[in-house]
């Protein structure tokens, strides 16, 4: 514990100096967007289900004006995310574990000259974010106050309601872009180019299933895996829960997939129901949360595609997490008032499963 505080101490004498080196500013002050062409990066280099949660404000703050430009600093795992995007300039990997390239993008950043930094990372303020704002060298800082760090901010927006899903939370960020953030759409957004979407549409129709009925039969995607063990569920309710649709709806073509890493069990929790299990591609994964007609999964990005794609989607949560749930979403939602999926039983998401079915449009 006490080597956690001086770390702590540590990192916010660091940040205040890396503070001290920024470009100076009157706080709180906007540009004229309009005025001349501006360009702006937006940080967001973690997860991919933040990535997407975020294409919503990329949409917003990149649209309020013909004149701004505007970049994403991403991961190499959420990168792909932003491929075909229209409202994202460029994309620039940070890779932040080899600090070999750092040298190298710090460059990068300078020779931009970006006039913003918007600041993605809303609930963790670090060292690291600090150096990147230090390395564009803009004039103008822009993120969610409220925390210790809000001295590194031109602009330090007001943290709304601490219940505020994490979309309407972040989207509060573009409010010096003259956005208001009550009268804007935060929904997520994903571009599939044409080739990506016809090859999932027929690996759906290619799948074993009742002669004559490929094209009317429901698609359901099923997804694993979770980044977290305390949101993984027990592989043998998914059994236990596929097995019923499937009495229900002997019709039901299920495709099964998760990462690599887990493939016996996607392969022995499809075997069981009859379905198909892929390993695939994030991008080609993407492309099959987009056609298909229900989603079930955990609480991971695959969850967050449904909402970005207007796909239904049954998703197992835990109420601890309940700001980061997949925004908007049609469907239902499972919930787990513990710590972990795994007191969710097979039943409740059976019931929620079955609904969600029920509630499809009519396959014509």
């Amino acid at each position: 514990m006490r080597l956690k505080r001086l770390e702590a101490w540590w990192k916010a004498i660091c940040i205040r100096a890396l503070a001290a080196l920024m470009p100076r500013t009157q706080r709180g002050v906007t540009p004229d967007w309009s005025a001349r062409p501006h360009r702006v990066l937006y940080l967001r280099y973690d997860r991919i289900g933040d990535m997407i949660l975020a294409t919503g404000l990329i949409r917003a703050i990149a649209t309020s004006s013909s004149t701004i430009t505007l970049d994403v600093l991403a991961s190499p795992g959420n990168a792909p995310i932003l491929d075909g995007n229209p409202h994202v300039g460029s994309v620039l990997i940070f890779e932040k574990r080899r600090r070999s390239t750092w040298r190298a993008l710090f460059k990068q950043l300078r020779s931009a000259r970006y006039d913003a930094v918007v600041d993605g990372m809303v609930l963790a303020p670090s060292l690291t974010t600090a150096l990147l704002m230090l390395a564009t060298g803009a004039k103008y800082r822009i993120g969610v106050g409220g925390r210790s760090n809000d001295f590194i901010y031109t602009h330090a927006v007001p943290p709304g309601d601490e219940a505020l899903p994490v979309a309407e939370r972040s989207g509060r960020t573009a409010i010096p872009f003259g956005i208001d953030p009550h009268a804007t759409d935060w929904r997520s957004e994903l571009f599939l180019s044409r080739e990506e979407r016809g090859k999932a549409e027929a690996k759906w129709i290619s799948l074993p299933g009742p002669a004559g009925i490929a094209e009317q039969s429901r698609r359901l995607l099923v997804n694993l895996s979770a980044t977290h063990s305390a949101r993984r569920w027990p592989d043998d309710r998914f059994v236990e829960v596929l097995a019923h649709a499937r009495a229900r709806d002997q019709s039901l073509r299920i495709v099964v997939t998760g990462i690599p890493e887990e493939s016996r069990s996607i392969r022995l929790v499809a075997e069981s129901c009859g379905g198909e299990a892929i390993v695939m591609d994030l991008r080609a994964v993407l492309a099959m949360v987009a056609t298909a007609d229900l989603i079930l999964t955990p609480d991971t990005s695959i969850a967050h595609a449904a909402s970005a794609f207007r796909r239904p989607a049954v998703v197992m949560l835990r109420r601890r997490m309940a700001m980061f749930a997949p925004y908007r979403l049609s469907g239902r939602l499972v919930w787990a008032e513990g710590a972990t999926l795994s007191e969710i039983q097979a039943g409740q998401v059976s019931e929620a499963l079955e609904s969600a079915l029920q509630g499809l449009e009519p396959v014509i």
